[in-house]
């Protein structure tokens, strides 16, 4: 699942969002993505636990450490 040392190797990232004066004009998403090589480096940063909590997170029931490894290796 993910890079072995990725968790200590890559720094944390997370998405940047809309000021809240420009969100008051509009209906858009307000949260702007972050790039897809950087998606993919945050994907690798994925332990890979033996009990993996994230599994509970996931609104439509993905294997989120699977899911991870996919994206990781360009796999969408």
């Amino acid at each position: 699942m993910g890079k072995t040392t990725g968790f200590l190797e890559i720094e944390r990232r997370d998405r940047a969002y809309e000021r809240p004066e420009a969100r008051l004009r509009t209906w858009r998403e307000f949260v702007q993505p972050l790039p897809t090589a950087e998606v993919e480096r945050q994907a690798a940063r994925c332990m890979g636990c033996g009990i993996p909590f994230c599994h509970t997170g996931c609104p439509v029931n993905n294997l989120i450490p699977d899911w991870n490894d996919l994206v990781w290796r360009d796999d969408w």
